[in-house]
């Protein structure tokens, strides 16, 4: 399911890094930024967001619903020295 989501980020121009993360074993999470909230809502509509529509996937591949936590970055580095 990653993958199939990295794939479609990919092509979207206002996706920016976009990170899977492994908590634990059972526990990931996807770390994605944009460059403002259009870009966002456009990531949502398209492909990426097509995957957590997908209700019979998502239920079959996860042990709990997916939820969506918004944050909004206030600093960061942008490249590693």
């Amino acid at each position: 399911m990653l993958r199939d989501i990295r794939a479609c980020v990919e092509h979207e121009p206002a996706t920016g890094p976009w990170n899977a993360v492994r908590h634990s074993p059972t526990t990931f999470a996807i770390f994605e930024t944009f460059p403002d909230i259009a870009g966002r809502d456009a990531h949502v509509a398209g492909g990426g967001g097509d995957i957590f529509r997908d209700v019979a996937r998502m239920n079959h591949l996860l042990i709990r619903p997916a939820h969506v936590q918004k944050v909004d970055v206030l600093l960061s580095k942008q490249v590693f020295t």
